[in-house]
């Protein structure tokens, strides 16, 4: 007997597990929008010992089949984007991704915010109201011109929905001219936030999915990662600016900053304090895998221990929660077993402050990464066990948001904006002050994405901190990089740029 099954483009909102079955089948190369002519494809499979049915599928019974099938169809049932008259709505779509984005410097948002007016206000919003579009439209163009099988992912499918619903509201917002049309329009910048604080967890689960299935090279696996990522910065970036602007217009205006101003989002770090910060939730957050917190190593830090400089805290905490964990971890591993005394060995930091740099030397004695797999820890394509158990940890993180709740009206018009009040919009970004937790990094969000990755628990291993931290030093023009010492321990240097002396460089053009 045959059996034919459709299936959709795009997967059913299954778990991982079988989302992977069903994306297997999915290695042909097309276009996302082009899904509303070629709908779904036609699988044939016999029951025979000759079967061509897909193996991965083949771990499906047919009853959990049989349970999904009146929800196939040409279009995502999940989604409000995708439908009918998506092929011609993407035309509107192609005028924005030929634009050029405007190149954004440090330079320029420290002059433009040393001094606020209300026409600074207005212009910076109108500049915030016409960039959105352009490097959103960039960006859903790349995922359209994906291979299927990635593209098809549904960890993907989310982000380009999420993607496309705030290019279509963004588009349409009219000029702003008033200081109560920007309080309006903060509150749709805020909401943005809120919307796409789902979309990170989901791109690192799309990378490991696809570093399953094979559906692209390591190397464009990476570059499509790394564009993505530095876009999301650059977007959010230009938009907690924009916040803090009007924020700080509204507690004092016309007030004049210090000659070193680089931004309101960027704050005075001491180096070696938020070492210290970090290094109490991380080791908070290992008692999971080794309960006895007295016996963890200590961290040693010396060098310049006066050394302070302008960062983003959230940024900042990342890099240095992810390259603790791994260190905190491999020595907690190598030692656990052991009987040595009161200590593991110590993780030691060296702190050098250079005239344009701030250099972070950070060694552990955890037995080091053997050197044939040295250069794969910087890369987002992941052997097959690391990939699959990672995903499992991505839906076990408590109080990780991975799913969107993007709002339309009746007639499918996408909506960005919610019922907050002025107070509640400029207190709810990512990036700021507000909302301090005490078991978290001094000035991450509760709703930080970056802030639930650091704070996780130790058992959740992702495999992708390092590529993370990579792409976050280089939007920043720093450098990462590690040396091994198989059986005895590693070495990481993290360089990270002194912004205000290199305030020229347009890292917000990356979009």
């Amino acid at each position: 007997m045959n059996l034919c099954i459709e299936f959709p483009i795009f997967q059913l909102p299954l778990n991982s597990e079988k989302v992977l079955q069903f994306q297997s089948m999915s290695k042909i190369k097309s276009p996302i929008y082009h899904t509303v002519r070629h709908g779904c494809r036609r699988i044939s499979t016999s029951s025979g010992s000759g079967s061509t049915i897909d193996p991965d599928l083949a771990l499906l019974n047919s009853s959990e089949l049989s349970s999904h099938l009146l929800e196939l169809g040409p279009f995502p049932s999940f989604s409000s984007i995708l439908n009918q008259q998506h092929f011609y709505q993407n035309e509107v779509l192609m005028k924005y991704s030929r634009k050029d984005p405007h190149p954004v410097s440090l330079r320029q948002l420290a002059g433009y915010g040393k001094t606020l007016t209300k026409q600074k206000i207005i212009h910076s919003a109108n500049f915030v109201r016409l960039e959105l579009p352009i490097r959103l439209a960039m960006r859903i163009r790349d995922l359209q011109t994906l291979p299927f099988g990635v593209v098809n992912n549904f960890h993907l499918a989310q982000i380009y929905e999420s993607y496309y619903h705030s290019f279509n509201a963004f588009r349409k917002i009219g000029t702003i001219n008033t200081l109560d049309d920007n309080d309006k329009f903060c509150e749709t910048l805020s909401s943005l936030l809120d919307d796409h604080v789902f979309n990170l967890p989901h791109l690192m689960m799309g990378a490991l999915e696809v570093s399953i299935l094979t559906d692209l090279p390591q190397n464009e696996l990476d570059q499509f990662m790394s564009s993505m990522i530095r876009s999301r910065i650059s977007r959010r970036v230009i938009v907690e600016e924009h916040l803090s602007l009007t924020d700080n217009y509204k507690t004092s205006p016309y007030s004049t900053k210090p000659p070193d101003f680089i931004g309101e989002i960027f704050a005075q770090c001491n180096a070696a304090e938020e070492l210290k910060i970090v290094s109490g939730v991380i080791k908070k957050s290992m008692v999971d895998i080794y309960p006895d917190v007295n016996k963890m190593p200590e961290l040693e830090i010396d060098g310049d221990l006066n050394s302070t400089f302008p960062f983003m805290v959230p940024h900042l905490h990342y890099l240095f929660g992810e390259i603790l964990r791994n260190s905190y971890e491999a020595t907690i591993n190598k030692y656990k077993d052991v009987e040595f005394g009161e200590k593991m060995p110590p993780i030691k930091i060296t702190i050098i402050d250079s005239n344009q740099d701030v250099i972070f030397r950070i060694s552990d004695q955890g037995g080091g990464i053997p050197h044939d797999k040295l250069n794969g820890v910087w890369s987002f394509m992941k052997p097959l066990n690391i990939a699959k158990n990672s995903l499992e940890n991505f839906h076990r993180i408590p109080g990780l948001q991975l799913y969107h709740n993007l709002k339309v009206t009746p007639g499918g018009s996408s909506i960005v904006g919610g019922s907050k009040d002025k107070e509640e919009v400029l207190n709810n970004s990512s990036l700021t002050e507000p909302h301090k937790q005490t078991d978290s990094p001094r000035g991450e969000d509760k709703q930080s994405t970056l802030s639930a990755l650091v704070n996780r628990g130790g058992e959740f291993k992702f495999g992708l901190g390092l590529p993370m931290c990579k792409v976050y030093t280089d939007y920043w023009n720093g450098d990462l990089s590690m040396n091994s010492l198989e059986g005895y321990g590693s070495d990481t240097c993290l360089t990270l740029k002194k912004l205000g002396l290199h305030s020229n460089v347009t890292q917000l053009d990356r979009a």
